[in-house]
């Protein structure tokens, strides 16, 4: 039977495990969980309520599952987790079978049976985002939650409230209200995080994530960074689809990481690029790990307009960070290009035409994903489609090519299709506590007025003024969006940021646009800075030097946003696609200036005077107007020329 037990577990995980049992029974409950969405998304079989109540619920009850088999879990601790998944099965059916009572009939008479399945349920959701996710996001929810009930006791116009009543206020963190864990942010996340969870963890499981970073080695793995190209190349595309910069981090980085140091990179380096490089992702068309569709929900703005204005950024950022991991290879005076063959071992197993030919599959699936989401179709639905296609022809191709008789094949398959629902269920769960507990947060915030108070008071300690208003708001946002996973620090700061960048006139998708880049960047934000805190444990390194060189790294992320606001056009506002183009060239010649004074290196060492000229040149490139970026253009390029005859000097000197 333990055989047989330890067979089945490998259906869900690819490795030998010693809590087989555990492992199926959360693979069974990820299929179920899976199956239920693709369903609902397919024929919405189920009311909204009920939908929401499954998805949150069953997200809870498998993270438990998955840290109970977590290794370093104790075996008290891994059954109190078991016990704990159970008791989640509670607050599910009694909501599912008395759903029509409460929407219908209990919304003014909230029974005392509401309340105690509304308390029991809240406290499952803190904890599990607590063990998973760690403090931050349940204590603010907690702390929210007092503030609701205490609001009449807080001094100060802001924060003052006329308190919320114990009954009323459990209400709204679930039943009978149908808020807060159950509100609209559930509704976001069953819909339309969970489908690309799932389609994640299928390009993961089919192969796709190697042959993207064997393509990444194509582009990037021949330059003179070689490994740190790749790096931002491979982990910019699986971020832009992978809705979590952390994971990404974990995934890619565990190969990009060692290679770096191996081939001269310090681990500091190389933990930050691989950071930064993963965080972008999040910023990145067509998809934007997730972001577009949530911008799309909470402003309306069509996601073709979304996306056409975030191509020109994301390639600015991108641009970037690869021109500064080559000025530091200059520097460091490392050049791969005579070991290129012994890179390609690591990313081209087998030839590059018979590996495009191979993953036919990822081209057809992603190709069928952007041009149907440019058609404005449901994009939950859609990615559950193109998650279909993906699997269906991956399958077929392995029937096919690697033909090793029907039971093998057979096996091959249920494998596969047990691993992407157990890895697509657990991230998509995962992500689903958290942005169920800011559902609390922010529910409780709207209802006592804070959310509406905090973008006056940012409006009045900016005096109205656009300057000092940008600057608050993008503190606040770093500071709000401090340790979560990009969608749920999004959902944050579009409530608490974005509100007063309108009022003072900039454009809705520009204010929008600069709330979320501050939240995105900041997981490379220290003291928190999520991803450099794993991406530093892989390469052995100091976590604060790789913070503070992944933000430096990350400079563009710090600075476009700014520019959103104060020069919208880069976004396509109101523009023509020329002048974008060349006020996005200006920009990113003024970020890379920005990078060579701090790093004191281009093609050679910069001198005192060479830096002071690039001065001008940043800011003049960095301002809006033509004159001071023509003006920043000629600084440039005459540090560019001084540094370009002075190295042919030092050439013909050596030869």
């Amino acid at each position: 039977m333990s055989i047989w037990t330890s067979r089945i577990a490998r259906c869900f995980v690819p490795d030998e495990t010693p809590h087989a049992g555990l492992i199926i029974v959360a693979g069974l409950l990820s299929i179920a969980f899976v199956l239920v969405h693709v369903f609902q998304l397919s024929t919405y079989f189920l009311p909204s309520g009920e939908f929401k109540v499954v998805h949150i619920a069953g997200g809870i009850a498998l993270t438990f599952l998955a840290l109970a088999v977590k290794d370093g879990t104790g075996r008290l601790e891994r059954w109190h987790f078991v016990l704990l998944a159970l008791l989640t099965l509670f607050p599910l059916g009694y909501i599912l079978i008395e759903h029509d009572a409460i929407a219908t009939q209990r919304q003014f008479m909230v029974s005392s049976n509401d309340i105690a399945v509304a308390v029991l349920f809240l406290a499952l959701a803190l904890y599990a985002a607590w063990r998973e996710w760690g403090l931050i996001m349940s204590g603010l929810a907690i702390a929210t939650l007092l503030y609701g009930y205490y609001g009449y006791l807080v001094p100060g116009e802001l924060f003052f409230h006329a308190g919320i009543g114990l009954q009323r206020l459990i209400g709204y963190t679930s039943i009978p209200y149908f808020q807060g864990l159950l509100g609209g942010l559930a509704e976001l996340s069953a819909g339309t995080i969970f489908p690309f969870m799932l389609f994640a963890a299928a390009l993961e499981m089919t192969g796709c994530v190697d042959y993207i970073m064997g393509t990444a080695y194509r582009v990037g793995g021949k330059t003179r960074a070689g490994p740190a190209q790749i790096a931002v190349i491979g982990s910019g595309l699986m971020g832009m689809v992978s809705g979590s910069s952390v994971a990404n981090v974990a995934s890619t980085g565990a190969l990009t990481i060692p290679l770096m140091k191996r081939f001269g990179f310090k681990p500091e380096f190389a933990g930050a690029v691989e950071a930064v490089a993963s965080t972008g992702g999040q910023i990145t068309p067509p998809i934007m790990g997730l972001a577009a569709f949530l911008i799309v929900g909470i402003t309306g703005i069509p996601y073709v307009e979304i996306v056409k204005a975030a191509v020109f950024p994301a390639l600015i950022y991108y641009g970037y960070l690869m021109v500064a991991v080559h000025i530091r290879a200059i520097k460091r005076n490392i050049d791969v290009r005579d070991r290129a063959e012994e890179l390609g071992k690591e990313f081209l197993p087998e030839p590059f035409l018979k590996a495009t030919l191979r993953n036919l599959p990822f081209y057809i699936a992603t190709t069928y994903l952007v041009v149907v989401l440019i058609s404005g179709m449901s994009p939950g639905a859609i990615a559950i489609e193109a998650t279909g296609i993906l699997i269906g022809l991956s399958i077929l191709r392995d029937w096919v090519i690697n033909w090793d008789g029907v039971t093998g094949r057979l096996v091959h398959t249920a494998q596969l299709l047990g691993r992407i629902a157990y890895s697509g269920a657990l991230r998509g769960a995962q992500v689903a506590i958290v942005v169920a507990v800011i559902g609390v947060l922010v529910d409780i915030l709207v209802v006592t007025g804070f959310a509406q108070k905090l973008s006056f008071a940012m409006l009045d300690m900016a005096g109205g003024e656009l300057w000092p208003l940008l600057l608050i708001a993008a503190v606040s946002c770093l500071a709000f969006g401090l340790g979560l996973p990009t969608s749920a620090a999004y959902i944050l700061v579009a409530l608490l940021g974005a509100p007063a960048l309108i009022q003072v006139g900039v454009p809705l998708l520009a204010a929008h646009m600069f709330v979320f880049y501050f939240a995105n960047i900041s997981s490379i934000t220290p003291p928190v800075a999520v991803a450099s805190l794993i991406a530093a444990k892989i390469a052995g390194a100091s976590y604060f030097r790789t913070g503070f060189i992944g933000m430096r790294l990350g400079l563009p992320g710090f600075l476009l946003p700014f520019l959103f606001a104060i020069h919208p056009e880069i976004l396509g506002i109101d523009s023509t696609l020329p002048y974008v183009a060349m006020v996005s060239a200006m920009a990113f010649v003024g970020v890379v200036s920005v990078n060579l004074i701090l790093e004191g290196h281009f093609l050679l060492p910069l001198n005192w005077l060479q830096r002071a000229l690039l001065l001008p040149a940043a800011a003049g490139l960095l301002m809006p107007g033509l004159t001071s970026s023509a003006i920043g253009l000629c600084f440039f390029a005459l540090v560019a020329g001084w540094q370009y005859v002075d190295s042919k000097r030092q050439e013909r000197a050596a030869a």
